[in-house]
């Protein structure tokens, strides 16, 4: 009897262990709640096919997923200002795409998710990642990359014997070789204020940033100005260089004809970023033409490097667990990233990934990373943020149509970092 009721329990238990695994087996395989997970962009229509793709893979690896987009176009004020909104009504989105240049302030102020120690970064170059830690943590996935300088046109060089300037000196002189032969020195489309902005900061990181990289926290500390910087003072002068000797009237030239007018050999140079490439070969892909550092008063200039599209999650996500997967998947899905750098016409910062086609100014590019010839800009717009050289190009614009002195314009630059938070 005893023996009867001892196998009675068993089975018992047997039957209650069964349903236990069963219905753990159950809840581990029954469907997830769906998730909708949030991601600001700054991709333009031209990369929607990157998108759809990405949305294709996410949705494929997370089927309880729905990734959705919000696009904007990247300008400094609008992205900020937007963002921040978002952060003082607790709707920033899961994820976001920055430029690498925006990681430090967002980071620093706690708004984005530590993602430190995920094997997936190391598909992007630590010297690449290093300049956007914060505190030695990583708050960013570097994608895609801009190389900025001076585009030249190789056939307009050769006609007239000119070689690559290594100095500023020997740059005024090939502009007045050209002038001297009725050509056109420079493309430039002053009416862009933010074309100022940028050939600026190129010349700020040959000319300043080059001999001292902390010169803009020397500036928030008092130690310098802008107008007792006689390197800053030629930043200002070489922006007067490129109005003389660009087209007749620069401020009533925007972006998308100066790239035109290059690209049809009426330019010999155009002091610009990789995102031109994609206009210039658009209107002629014939074009022979190359990059070269902007240089400064001495040699050495370097070709200035810039992380662009920059992705980054939101510290307060609910979606945790899924933002990484998304974001693992950026950073080991060579596919993709070959599709946003072929769309883009763009260079990938996930190694191994090189544009199908090889532009003409490639191999340039390529020569001055072979022989370590880059410096991050990223140096320069984190001390001098990008709203702080849009508005000092006003004071330029002031001073080159004669609403200002130059010492007004420098004054006037240096009074401006009251209206500046800097993150160190």
């Amino acid at each position: 009897m005893k023996k009867s009721l001892l196998w009675v329990l068993l089975l018992v238990l047997i039957v209650l262990m069964i349903g236990v695994f069963s219905f753990a087996d159950c809840e581990e395989k029954a469907p997830k709640k769906p998730v909708t997970i949030k991601f600001f962009n700054c991709y333009g229509p031209v990369e929607e096919p990157f998108l759809d793709a990405l949305k294709e893979k996410v949705e494929a690896a997370l089927p309880y997923v729905t990734l959705e987009f919000e696009q904007t176009i990247w300008t400094y004020e609008t992205f900020h200002a937007v963002l921040s909104t978002r952060i003082a009504t607790d709707t920033l989105p899961d994820l976001i795409d920055f430029k690498g240049q925006d990681i430090p302030k967002f980071a620093s102020e706690g708004h984005l998710l530590d993602l430190t120690g995920n094997a997936w970064l190391n598909n992007v170059p630590l010297s690449v990642r290093e300049p956007l830690m914060i505190g030695g943590k990583e708050y960013a996935l570097p994608y895609t990359a801009l190389y900025q300088g001076v585009f030249y046109n190789r056939d307009i060089f050769a006609k007239y014997n000119l070689d690559i300037p290594k100095t500023y000196d020997e740059l005024i002189a090939a502009v007045k070789v050209l002038k001297d032969n009725g050509v056109t020195a420079f493309a430039s489309h002053f009416r862009d204020n933010w074309h100022i902005g940028n050939m600026t900061m190129q010349f700020a990181m040959s000319e300043v940033f080059n001999k001292n990289p902390r010169w803009g926290y020397d500036l928030y500390e008092g130690k310098v100005t802008f107008e007792d910087s006689e390197e800053y003072r030629r930043v200002f002068l070489h922006a007067k260089d490129i109005y003389d000797n660009s087209f007749d009237n620069p401020y009533s030239i925007e972006q998308a004809e100066a790239a035109k007018l290059f690209a049809e050999g009426e330019a010999a140079m155009y002091i610009t970023g990789t995102w031109t490439v994609q206009i210039i070969e658009e209107v002629n892909p014939d074009l022979n033409y190359g990059i070269f550092p902007v240089p400064g008063k001495d040699a050495g200039a370097k070709l200035i490097f810039e992380p662009d599209h920059t992705w980054a999650a939101s510290a307060n996500t609910k979606y945790k667990e899924e933002v990484l997967k998304i974001l693992e998947i950026v950073a080991t899905d060579k596919d993709l990233a070959q599709l946003e750098a072929d769309l883009y016409k763009t260079n990938s910062l996930i190694i191994g990934v090189t544009p199908s086609k090889e532009y003409p100014l490639t191999k340039d590019i390529v020569s001055y990373i072979d022989k370590d010839q880059l410096v991050d800009v990223t140096i320069g717009n984190v001390q001098i943020k990008w709203a702080y050289q849009e508005e000092y190009s006003k004071y330029i614009t002031e001073w080159i149509l004669g609403q200002k002195t130059l010492n007004e314009a420098l004054k006037a630059a240096t009074a401006f970092k009251a209206n500046v938070t800097l993150e160190k």
